[in-house]
């Protein structure tokens, strides 16, 4: 997230007009939790004005949409990301920006600056349910930051235009040209040799053509990466690194993602760092972000496929492999990068938004593919695999039907906290 913290220019036209967008979704987040807080008080005291009694404990109920402002981080960290991905390619020219952009971010801060001051002044006052003002704050935020997501990639669109083409780089043992990023990462030893084992073997994930999100990186040569900065951190780890994992174009999914979790997307077999297993506050071993993780856990969500319900156990390592760079970041969902249907990423807030998209979003066929999401199946005691009976019929089973409009695609569910089991995945049997 450097990127958006260089050295303040007053040229740096956009760069500042991002600056000024940022801290209006932040006051947007404040405004929405205070309004919240006022329609709980404003809820008991209504119960109590109707003699509800004191003694008895009063639970409010909250809309699944409006009560949190995760809408508001994920439009935040929309902006930050497309305004990273112009300045890399560009460099300072895209922080100048062009007076089609300018004009245009200015016009979205006012209108989101407008409906946060109108709320703020005659919300309270006003005849309309504060949820009706929550909806409106929501709104005007996923307006201004969808706006402001187009404003600059259409800059960064004109301004690749008329840029230079960079000379064209012939072999040789000389590293890369000034214009490629240095990524540095310090990972486990890499087989110095491709073979089919190194490398995601299901034919299923793996793409047969190029995909048009994606930015392949040619492969680092050995002064590439002598070169290349180690990270520092104060509290050191004692295991060392002596290799880089080499990137070519095999199973690499949309770069925005942090160095490490490229790094796990591409050799599914590779274990988590023990920054991650073995610390109370789990961190990257690259980014040095905290990883909102409890190791030995898993996320535990339920699927309906065609009438029956299945049970997934979302590994630690699934949601580590999401990640991006930087403490706003966030969580791109890697579901929806491998898939050839989706045409844009989806960037969730934090951990929580990540599970939900999963489960609102991606199917039972899709959560079978994913190395890193074990469906939960017990033995039924006494039958035996080739026999005609279904899985559904022993009460043992973690599949059984749905109960119901209940247990339909409307109301599947999630549950946090679930002890990691040493059971079976489907993928085996």
């Amino acid at each position: 997230m450097g990127v958006l913290n260089p050295t303040a220019d007053p040229t740096n036209v956009v760069q500042a007009l991002v600056y000024t967008l940022l801290d209006v979704f932040d006051a947007a987040r404040d405004l929405h939790q205070t309004l919240r807080h006022k329609e709980k008080r404003d809820y008991e005291h209504k119960l109590k004005s109707k003699g509800y009694p004191q003694s008895r404990r009063i639970e409010y109920v909250e809309d699944g949409e409006l009560s949190t402002d995760e809408s508001i981080v994920m439009d935040k960290a929309a902006v930050t990301r497309q305004f990273e991905i112009g300045y890399q390619d560009i460099g300072a020219q895209f922080a100048i920006g062009d007076v089609f952009s300018q004009t245009a971010l200015q016009s979205a801060i006012i209108t989101l600056q407008s409906v946060i001051i109108t709320t703020f002044l005659y919300g309270p006052t006003s005849p309309e349910p504060i949820s009706h003002h929550l909806s409106n704050v929501l709104a005007a935020c996923r307006a201004s930051g969808t706006i402001s997501v187009d404003i600059l990639e259409a800059q960064h669109q004109r301004q690749l235009a008329i840029k230079l083409p960079p000379p064209r780089v012939t072999e040789s043992p000389v590293g890369h040209s000034g214009h490629s990023m240095p990524l540095p990462y310090p990972v486990t030893p890499a087989h110095s040799t491709s073979t089919p084992s190194t490398v995601l073997n299901k034919s299923r994930h793996s793409s047969s053509g190029p995909d048009e999100r994606t930015l392949t990186l040619s492969n680092p040569t050995l002064e590439d990466v002598a070169s290349r900065p180690r990270p520092t951190r104060t509290d050191t780890e004692s295991t060392s690194f002596s290799g880089l994992t080499a990137y070519g174009t095999e199973n690499s999914p949309n770069t925005h993602y942090c160095l490490y979790a490229r790094d796990l997307q591409r050799h599914p077999s590779q274990s988590l760092h023990s920054s991650i297993t073995s610390s109370s506050s789990p961190y990257c071993p690259y980014c040095k972000r905290t990883l909102h993780l409890s190791p030995g856990k898993s996320w535990e969500i339920f699927k309906d496929d065609e009438g029956v319900e299945r049970c997934f156990q979302i590994q630690n390592r699934f949601v580590v492999k999401c990640h991006r760079e930087g403490v706003d970041g966030g969580y791109s969902c890697i579901l929806c990068s491998r898939s050839r249907t989706a045409r844009m990423d989806t960037v969730c807030g934090d951990v929580k938004a990540l599970i939900r998209h999963i489960w609102m979003d991606h199917d039972a066929m899709e959560l079978e593919l994913e190395e890193d999401a074990v469906e939960v199946v017990e033995d039924v005691v006494g039958r035996r695999r080739d026999s005609g009976m279904s899985f559904t019929e022993s009460r043992a089973s973690r599949r059984s039907a749905s109960l119901g409009p209940s247990g339909g695609l409307g109301r599947r569910r999630y549950e946090r906290g679930v002890e990691t089991p040493e059971g079976r995945s489907r993928r085996e049997n």
